[in-house]
C-alpha cells in the first residue's frame, strides 16, 4: 500500500522539533540509510500522522540523502522556506520511502523542493510518485507551473516527466544543477 502524506504550512515550533527529533536520532546512526529508521523509530509520534511524525520522518529522509550521502552542509539543509511550504512523505507498506516540499513561490508557480527517495527504494518508481504529489500541491493552489533547480545528473528523470531545462548550470549547496519547468494541468 503507498500514500503520500501532507504536512502544510507547519509552525516553526513544530519544525524545530521534528529537526531535533532528526538531529539527535542522526547522532545515532553510522551509515546514512540508518539515519531514517534510527529517528522514525525514535519519534513517540506516528509515521502517518500528519504532523510531527510524518515531518521528522520527512526530515530524516532529507538528512539521510543530501547530508549524510551527498555531503551537503547540514546548515543548507534547514531553511526559512519550512514553515512556507507543504511537506509530502511518500510511505509504502508502513516505510517512509521519499519526500519532497511544495512551495507557492506567486501565484501561478509552485516549486518542488528536496526531493529525495532513500537509497533502497530508488528505482521503483517513488520519484514519480513524488512528483505528481507536488504538482498535485501546484494544481490545488491553481499554479499554472511547476518549476524546480535539479541536480544535473538526475535532469533526464525531470525531462522524462516533461520538465524543459531553462537555465545554464549553475552551483547549489556545492553541486552542479539546473533549473527546470513544466507546464500543470488544471482540473
Amino acid at each position: 500500500m503507498c500514500e503520500c502524506y501532507r504536512v502544510s504550512k507547519p509552525s516553526s515550533g513544530l519544525v524545530a522539533t521534528a529537526k531535533r527529533h532528526v538531529e539527535t536520532g542522526s547522532d545515532a546512526a553510522a551509515d546514512p540509510s540508518d539515519i531514517i529508521d534510527a529517528v522514525v523509530d525514535s519519534t513517540a509520534a506516528a509515521l502517518t500522522d500528519r504532523g510531527m511524525g510524518t515531518l521528522t520522518a520527512a526530515f530524516a529522509i532529507r538528512r539521510a540523502v543530501f547530508v549524510a550521502e551527498q555531503g551537503v552542509d547540514s546548515s543548507l539543509e534547514w531553511d526559512d522556506a519550512e514553515t512556507e511550504a507543504t511537506h509530502l512523505l511518500l510511505v509504502v507498506n508502513e516505510r517512509s520511502v521519499g519526500v519532497a516540499r511544495a512551495r507557492q513561490i506567486d501565484d501561478s508557480t509552485v516549486k518542488a523542493e528536496r526531493v529525495a527517495v532513500r537509497r533502497s527504494a530508488r528505482g521503483e518508481g517513488w520519484g514519480r510518485r513524488l512528483m505528481d504529489a507536488v504538482e498535485a500541491v501546484g494544481v490545488d493552489a491553481n499554479a499554472s507551473r511547476c518549476v524546480l533547480h535539479a541536480q544535473q545528473r538526475v535532469e533526464r528523470f525531470y525531462d522524462k516527466l516533461g520538465y524543459r531545462t531553462v537555465s545554464e548550470p549553475f552551483e547549489e549547496a556545492g553541486i552542479p544543477h539546473v533549473k527546470m519547468e513544466r507546464a500543470l494541468s488544471t482540473r
